[in-house]
């Protein structure tokens, strides 16, 4: 009985690397194809250079979906690794897009950064 126990283990910890690849590959695949247009359509990025802030967002995600396959859901150990995706993504939409300005993001970080302090000091 615990060797079927350990098989299923091994062979759920080899299925969450593959699906960690994935979301790597469609980053990639994202980036590559957000270039290849701005060249072929004549749409220029200024800041091109931001979409490769989504490479570790894939590293973060990666994790986080880990985490969610070993526990059934998301852990402690991941409120990290979204905290800096989120934080990542604000900046590279900030790059990106110049919609909203660093006096509106920064403050905005900093109130996330309270409250993530406060819940980890409830605990």
């Amino acid at each position: 009985m615990s060797n079927n126990l350990d098989d299923l283990k091994e062979s759920e910890k080899s299925s969450t690397g593959h699906n960690g690849n994935v979301i790597m590959a469609v980053i990639f695949i994202v980036v590559g194809v957000g270039l290849i247009l701005s060249n072929v359509v004549g749409f220029e990025f200024d800041n091109w250079w931001v979409l490769f802030m989504l490479i570790p967002v894939g590293f973060f995600a990666q994790n986080i979906y880990r985490d969610y396959q070993e526990n059934g859901r998301i852990t402690q150990r991941s409120t990290g690794s979204i905290i800096v995706t989120i934080a990542i993504l604000a900046t590279a939409a900030t790059f990106l897009f110049e919609a909203i300005s660093w006096s509106m993001i920064w403050p905005i970080g900093l109130v996330i950064a309270g409250i993530a302090m406060f819940l980890g000091n409830r605990s």
